[in-house]
C-alpha cells in the first residue's frame, strides 16, 4: 500500500493493463538521488535531499564498488558495448535486494511511468487487459466502451505485431510479467494517435490487422447494483485516485432505492492508495483507521476521513468480502470496519497479508523507487503483516450449482444459464437476509454442509 501511497505491489497475476502495470497503487514525487552520468556519480554520493554524504565508512564501501566495477570495464569479455545504465540500474536493484523486503524496489522508466498512470485511475492507451499464455500475448478482455472494444477485440485475440514489429522478438526470455509489461509499452501512446495491432482469432487464426486510434480510458474500480432483497452491492477492485467520487456516485444511485443492507466485495483488490482507503472508511463511519508504526517503533493514528452526508452508510448491516487476493489498502478497509463499525460481518477467505506502506518516490531519470516506510495496524492494533485477515465466517469458492446468483460487475453467466454460480456471494445474501451462517470448511476446503435455498 502506498502513502498517496500506498502499493499493493503484489503480482497476483500476469494479467496487465494496457498503459500500465497492473500492481500497485500510488506515488509521491520527492528530489531523490535518481540516474545520473557514471562520471557524475562517481564523483559524489548524495543524499535524499541532495546533500553529500561524507561517512568514512559509506566512502570506503563504495571504494569496493568502483574497484569492481573498473575491473568490470578492463576485464569483462563483451563484443558489444557496456551498457552503463543498466550496469547502474542492477546496482540499486542489488542495494535493495540486500534489504530483504519484497517491497522495496525499483522500476525503470517505461514501468514507473505505466504505474505512475495507473494510480491516477486512467491512461492513455486503447484500453485493453493483456496476458501471457505460451509466450504469446493475449487480449484477457477489451476495458467496456474502451478504442479496443469499439475496434472489436476479443477476449483471447493473440497480438503478433504492433505497428508491424513482432511482438515475439521484444518479449524473447522475459517474464510473463516483463513480457506483458513491454507490450503495454509498445501498444500505449497519446491520446488521438493511431496504433495497428495485428491479430490472430480462434478458429481461423488467419492474421489480420486492426487500426486503434488511442484515447484516454477511465478504469473502472467500482461496480456497482441493487439485488434481490433490498441488498445493494458495491465492488471496489482498486483503491485509486478516482475510486472516491466512483463510489460517491455509486451511492447516490443506490441509496434512493433504500437499500436495507450492503455487500461490499474487496475480493481480488490488490490495494492502493492510502489516503483512498481512508476516504472510502470515511462513508461507513467516522473514527480510527489504522495505526502505523514508524521507524522509530512509535504509533500514529489515521483517522477516516469523513464523506458528504448523502454517501454515509453508517448504519446498514454489512458484509465485507475477501478473498487471498485481497491486500493492503483492501486489507485496511476489510480490518477497521471489523474492528470499528458495528453490524459489520467478514465472510469469504484469508486475505493476503500485506501490512507494510511505502513511499514511491519519482527519480530524476523518470525512473521510481520504493521504500517501505511503515508496517500498519488494524483499529484494534492487530498486525496482519504475512498472516492477513481471517473472516468470521469462512467460504471457500466453489462452483457448486446449488451457488446460483445474479451476476454483477462484469461476471458473466456460463453458456445457457442465467445465473452465476459464485459461494461467498450467495452466503453473504442469505446471511444478510435470515441471519443464517455457514457451516466450516471441510478439510478438503468445501463447505461441511450445502443447503441454500434459491
Amino acid at each position: 500500500m502506498v502513502r498517496t501511497i500506498r502499493s499493493y505491489v503484489i503480482s497476483l497475476s500476469v494479467a496487465l493493463l494496457v498503459g500500465i502495470v497492473a500492481f500497485i497503487s500510488g506515488w509521491t514525487a520527492r528530489d531523490v538521488v535518481g540516474s545520473v552520468s557514471v562520471g557524475t556519480f562517481v564523483g559524489t554520493l548524495v543524499d535524499g535531499n541532495g546533500e553529500a554524504i561524507s561517512a568514512p565508512d559509506v566512502r570506503s564501501d563504495f571504494e569496493v564498488f568502483w574497484e569492481v566495477w573498473r575491473l568490470v570495464e578492463r576485464e569483462f569479455y563483451h563484443p558489444e558495448p557496456l551498457d552503463q545504465q543498466q550496469m547502474v540500474y542492477g546496482a540499486i536493484r542489488g542495494m535493495l535486494a540486500s534489504l530483504n523486503d519484497e517491497y522495496t524496489n525499483f522500476q525503470e522508466p517505461d514501468v514507473a511511468a505505466q504505474n505512475r498512470e495507473s494510480i491516477q485511475g486512467k491512461f492513455e492507451g486503447i484500453g485493453a487487459y493483456l496476458s501471457v499464455e505460451n509466450n504469446q500475448i493475449v487480449i484477457e478482455r477489451p476495458i467496456k466502451g474502451s478504442p479496443a472494444m469499439q475496434a472489436g477485440l476479443q477476449s483471447g485475440d493473440i497480438i503478433l505485431k504492433v505497428d508491424g514489429a513482432e511482438l515475439a522478438s521484444l518479449i524473447a526470455g522475459l517474464s510473463d510479467a516483463e513480457a506483458a509489461s513491454r507490450a503495454a509499452t509498445e501498444i500505449r501512446g497519446p491520446k488521438g494517435s493511431v496504433v495497428t495491432l495485428t491479430l490472430v482469432r480462434a478458429p481461423k487464426m488467419t492474421p489480420f490487422d486492426v487500426d486503434i486510434t488511442r484515447d484516454e480510458v477511465p478504469l473502472i474500480t467500482v461496480n456497482a447494483q441493487m439485488l434481490n432483497d433490498d441488498v445493494a452491492y458495491i465492488q471496489i477492485t482498486e483503491f485509486k485516485a478516482t475510486t472516491t467520487a466512483a463510489l460517491d456516485e455509486a451511492l447516490r444511485e443506490l441509496l434512493p432505492e433504500q437499500p436495507q443492507s450492503l455487500v461490499l466485495d474487496l475480493r481480488n483488490n490488490p490495494g492502493g492508495l492510502l489516503k483512498t482507503a481512508q476516504e472510502v472508511l470515511g462513508h461507513f463511519y467516522d473514527g480510527i483507521a489504522l495505526y502505523e508504526e514508524e521507524r522509530d517503533g512509535s504509533l500514529k493514528q489515521l483517522n477516516t476521513i469523513r464523506a458528504s452526508r448523502d454517501v454515509r452508510v453508517f448504519d446498514l448491516p454489512i458484509v465485507v468480502l475477501v478473498n487471498g487476493n485481497s491486500a493492503s489498502a483492501a486489507e485496511i478497509v476489510a480490518g477497521a470496519l471489523h474492528d470499528q463499525r458495528p453490524n459489520t460481518t467478514l465472510l469469504g477467505e484469508k486475505s493476503f497479508g500485506k501490512g507494510s506502506v511505502q513511499n514511491i518516490h519519482q527519480l530524476r531519470d523518470g525512473s521510481s523507487v520504493r521504500i517501505t516506510i511503515a508496517h500498519w495496524f488494524t483499529p484494534n492494533k492487530s498486525d496482519i503483516h504475512t498472516i492477513g485477515i481471517t473472516p468470521q465466517y469462512v467460504v471457500p469458492a466453489s462452483e457448486d450449482p446449488q451457488y446460483a446468483v445474479p451476476c454483477v460487475a462484469e461476471t458473466r453467466p456460463a453458456e445457457g444459464q442465467t445465473n452465476c454460480i459464485d459461494s461467498q456471494l450467495a452466503w453473504s445474501l442469505r446471511f444478510l437476509k435470515t441471519q443464517a451462517t455457514p457451516p466450516p470448511p471441510t478439510p478438503t476446503g468445501g463447505l461441511a454442509a450445502l443447503n441454500i435455498p434459491g
